[in-house]
């Protein structure tokens, strides 16, 4: 394909722009791509593909699969192009394509491996071409970018090439539908021995029958839409699973082809072992035999600034991912914590929203999401305080005092700085959630409070 001058003068100014950021100590992990499409909007059809593609999109999950599948591609030396340290929409997509491209865009990597935000799919995806597409779940979102799940469907549905594997799902009666005209494997979690269902989940995304709108009935329901349905009218079901987790705990068994793998887990929640054989599912796919996978997850850990637990003394203290303005992953943590009911008195710091948002007059702030997040999971008498920090604190507290959760055992704070002192170091258990802009932050609280601890403990 013939490049306009357009190209080489947008790439001139990205790649200038990135030593330029590099030389300040950022990452340039995203600026660099925008200023290319600023230049030239179809910029990355220009741009050299490796000549392996993989995506994992997504509304929650994406991040933990891909460094999942980039941890164990580390292990066997294979070199790959990835966004794993920028963004996950256009700007840092090219970006990364440019670390692994000659000045000019001449492709310099086998293999690459990149998140993609599913809002934005429609701006990568025809372009990248992707061998494998891997597609975890889709959920209601933020409110300012994915409040309608079937929105994100379509978006998908045009975006995803003809030519693409994909990776889906089998659980999430979204996901399973999608590009079924496409060359398809799925996954699946079966229900566990002794696993509860989850039936009371505000966000129910899937009613109705795809095929027929009748009402669906729901075998077992493990929360939200994710589960095993039929429809009583048409007979439509969850589709048959190509690699199956049939046992979880400590020992994850995976089920392909009718050969039994087991695999040490990666982490205590559902969420982790759907991210883990999403990967597995994908990495099968390009090649690797599951003994050689085994071998590489047997040392894998969730990545800490996604879930971190430590013993300071005789207190637990963790450190949990509850994604910003996402309802649905918001849910999953609040139930997660409600099942921990062996970690005896509990106190919650929410760190989640961090924006001030008052020199921003342009920027329309929603928090209508916080009634479609069951706050009610955190109604538990072993939850002897929850501290709210942030601009929204007052919101916050709305909302748990409507979940029926008692107003004295709530803190509200503007700022972090006076955390500490609000702490109820009676507790046994000590739980920050935080969202993605304040992982360091959170990182740097965390210590401090394991000190006090300590102190505390003396």
């Amino acid at each position: 394909m013939k490049k306009p001058i357009k190209f080489y003068i947008a790439t001139c100014v990205a790649r200038l722009s990135r030593i330029a950021l590099r030389t300040l100590g950022r990452n340039a992990s995203h600026l660099p791509g925008v200023l290319a499409v600023r230049i030239l909007p179809n910029y990355l059809s220009y741009l050299e593909m490796p000549n392996r593609v993989v995506v994992v999109t997504g509304t929650n999950g994406k991040t933990t699969t891909v460094n999942m599948i980039l941890s164990f591609l580390k292990e066997q030396n294979q070199e790959v192009v990835t966004n794993q340290l920028g963004s996950n929409i256009l700007g840092g997509i090219i970006s990364s394509l440019l670390t692994s491209t000659s000045f000019f865009g001449k492709n310099r990597k086998d293999l690459g491996v990149f998140e993609v935000d599913e809002r934005a799919s429609n701006l990568i995806l025809p372009y990248l071409k992707p061998d494998i597409v891997v597609v975890t779940n889709l959920f209601r979102d933020s409110y300012r970018r994915n409040a309608h799940v079937g929105f994100i469907v379509d978006i998908l549905e045009t975006s995803i090439p003809k030519e693409s594997t994909l990776i889906l799902n089998a659980d999430d009666l979204l996901v399973q539908n999608l590009r079924t005209e496409n060359n398809r494997k799925l996954f699946s979690v079966a229900p566990q021995e002794g696993e509860e269902q989850v039936l009371d989940s505000i966000i129910q995304d899937v009613v109705y029958c795809p095929r027929c709108n009748h009402e669906l009935t729901f075998d077992f329901k493990r929360y939200h839409h994710i589960g095993f349905a039929h429809c009583e009218n048409c007979g439509y079901k969850n589709a048959e699973a190509d690699c199956v987790v049939t046992s979880t705990g400590d020992i994850v068994r995976i089920e392909e082809n009718g050969e039994s793998y087991d695999y040490s887990a990666v982490g205590a929640n559902i969420t982790d072992t759907y991210n883990m054989v999403a990967a597995i599912t994908a990495l099968r796919e390009m090649g690797y035999s599951q003994d050689t996978i085994r071998s590489g997850f047997n040392e894998m850990h969730i990545v800490g600034s996604r879930f971190h637990e430590r013993m300071v003394g005789n207190h637990r203290l963790l450190t949990i991912l509850s994604k910003d303005q996402n309802p649905v992953a918001n849910s999953r943590v609040f139930d997660f914590i409600r099942k921990q009911k062996s970690w005896n008195s509990v106190s919650v710091v929410m760190m989640t929203e961090v924006s001030d948002y008052s020199g921003m007059p342009d920027v329309v702030e929603n928090v209508a999401w916080l009634y479609d997040a069951n706050f009610e999971y955190l109604n538990q008498d072993f939850i002897n305080q929850i501290i709210i920090v942030g601009y929204r604190n007052e919101d916050f507290r709305a909302r748990l005092l409507l979940a029926g959760f008692p107003d004295d055992k709530i803190v509200c704070l503007t700022k972090v700085d006076d955390l500490l002192s609000h702490v109820n170091y009676d507790s046994e258990t000590y739980v920050l959630l935080h969202g993605t802009k304040n992982i360091d932050s959170t990182a740097k609280i965390s210590n401090e409070l394991a000190s006090k601890l300590m102190e505390e403990s003396v």
